[in-house]
């Protein structure tokens, strides 16, 4: 008779060992809350007594009346960056004089780069765009195209960086561009950018919080951009503060994709969680305005709560991350609550309330 390889048992133990350490780290298991109390239920149901339609980006979903976005300043459109405010005319008017009057009074560190406002487009009456210095420091062919616009009762500034060493004074850095291997046609961005910027422009509306377009294009803060010839890549993202209580987070863009789906890359999330001792209420593929879905939820104890398992919260859900494209705009939401106090809803309500909101996502009819 054979005998047993007693020596493969400490190999195997250790494997064993290991595949424990292994399951025990990055194996998630799942706290699925319990049904909703009635008493629950009623506290969600009052939250969403009254509800409006939001569009950011192509999609539309609808959130409590209470809620409102309070990030105006984070749409980006290829690399114009757009932020807005609704003003009176006679504000935006003083706003642009003043404005004005800074840029012209503004010094640089070094003589060669001045002026600091090197010219003033006035496109309309509504319209003016500043091409000036990037800062006091920077050299003065490295600078910004800083545009103004007032529509339908909304102030926009739009902005975009620029190249230009047309000017004899940088001939040197021209030299040393050409030699570093940058294209004849890289060294004066300026013509394309201010036409960007025009057409952009052009194409810009004010809109009410709960106002839904009709005509194809992407909805940004307390506006609308019709679409034009061309497929720009888009960057928006919303921010609606429950205060105390948490934060939604709604972006969506039409580029930053990722090969592996935020579940796929779970083993690289998951220590994380271990380390702050999360807790997960649900971790699934779901679905988002038709689209295929990854959602992790979680709760964790925070530092301004540790005795509460719940005083974090950690919700995300990622749609159409793998195939992500102008027609096919990925949804980034997140639940949080950093720096406030614990929650004052339960993990069934707050799920609930996840869900009544993520649930409503649909693209927008004729976003296209």
């Amino acid at each position: 008779m054979k005998k047993f390889p007693f020596h493969l048992l400490i190999p195997l133990a250790l494997l064993l060992l290991a595949a424990g350490l292994y399951i025990h780290h990055y194996v998630t298991f799942v706290h699925t809350p319990p049904a909703l109390t009635d008493k629950e239920k009623h506290m969600v149901d009052t939250l969403f007594t009254t509800t409006k339609a939001q569009c950011v980006g192509r999609y539309v979903f609808e959130v409590p009346a209470s809620f409102e976005n309070t990030l105006t300043d984070r749409a980006r459109i290829n690399e114009v960056s757009i932020s807005s405010k609704r003003l009176y005319r006679p504000a935006f008017v003083q706003r642009i004089r003043l404005r004005e009057e800074v840029l012209k009074n503004s010094h640089t560190v070094d003589l060669i780069d001045q002026p600091f406002l090197k010219q003033v487009y006035r496109v309309s009456e509504n319209a003016v765009i500043f091409d000036r210095n990037r800062n006091e420091s920077v050299p003065g062919f490295g600078r910004i195209l800083e545009g103004h616009l007032y529509v339908d009762g909304v102030a926009f500034i739009i902005s975009s960086e620029i190249r230009d060493v047309s000017d004899p004074k940088y001939k040197q850095d021209r030299v040393e561009y050409l030699n570093g291997g940058m294209a004849e046609s890289k060294l004066n961005t300026k013509p394309q950018k201010l036409a960007e910027l025009q057409d952009l422009m052009s194409r810009l509306s004010g809109r009410k919080d709960d106002e839904i377009p009709t005509q194809p294009g992407t909805c940004i803060s307390q506006g609308f951009i019709r679409d034009g010839s061309a497929k720009p890549k888009e960057d928006i993202t919303f921010v609606y503060p429950h205060n105390p209580v948490f934060s939604l987070s709604v972006s969506t863009n039409t580029y930053l994709g990722d090969p592996k789906s935020m579940l796929e890359r779970s083993h690289e999330i998951q220590p994380y969680l271990t380390e702050v001792k999360a807790k997960t209420l649900r971790k699934s593929k779901t679905q988002i305005a038709g689209f295929e879905a990854d959602e992790w939820l979680n709760v964790a104890p925070s530092e301004k709560s540790p005795g509460h398992p719940s005083g974090q919260l950690l919700f995300n859900a990622i749609a159409n991350e793998k195939i992500v494209d102008f027609r096919h705009p990925i949804i980034d939401l997140t639940l949080s609550n950093h720096t406030l106090p614990p929650p004052t809803y339960s993990d069934s309500e707050l799920v609930e309330i996840w869900d009544r909101i993520t649930g409503s996502f649909r693209l927008r009819n004729n976003a296209f």
